[in-house]
C-alpha cells in the first residue's frame, strides 16, 4: 500500500525564494532514492489556513519510506545540511503528517 508523506509550511513572504532553493535540493535527493512514486509541491493561493505551502512524497510502501528517511539523513549529515536549522533560519513552522493513498471509491 502506497504511504504519502506531507509536509505542511508556514513560509513567510521573505523567505519563500530560499525556501524554495532550500527544499529543491532535499526534494531532488528525496525523489532519486528507491520506492519514490511521485511528489508535489503545492503553493496555496486562497483559503483558510496559515499554511501556504504543501508538499508531498508518495512512496511504494512504509518499508521504502522509512529505508529512505534514513538514506536522507545520513546523506544530509554528509554534505552538512541540516533542514531543521534552514527552517529555523528562514522562520518557516511546519507538521508532517503520513497517510495510506487509495482511489476514489463507486
Amino acid at each position: 500500500m502506497e504511504i504519502v508523506l506531507i509536509d505542511e509550511f508556514s513560509v513567510p513572504e521573505e523567505s519563500m525564494s530560499a525556501f524554495r532553493d532550500e527544499t529543491g535540493k532535499i526534494q531532488e535527493f528525496i525523489s532519486g532514492l528507491p520506492g519514490f512514486v511521485e511528489g508535489y509541491v503545492f503553493e496555496k493561493k486562497s483559503g483558510q489556513s496559515r499554511y501556504n505551502v504543501l508538499t508531498t512524497a508518495v512512496w511504494k510502501d512504509l518499508e521504502a519510506m522509512e529505508a529512505a528517511m534514513k538514506s536522507a539523513q545520513a546523506h544530509f549529515q554528509k554534505i552538512d545540511l541540516n533542514p531543521g536549522e534552514i527552517m529555523k533560519r528562514l522562520r518557516v513552522e511546519g507538521v508532517r503528517s503520513t497517510y495510506t493513498r487509495h482511489p476514489y471509491s463507486r
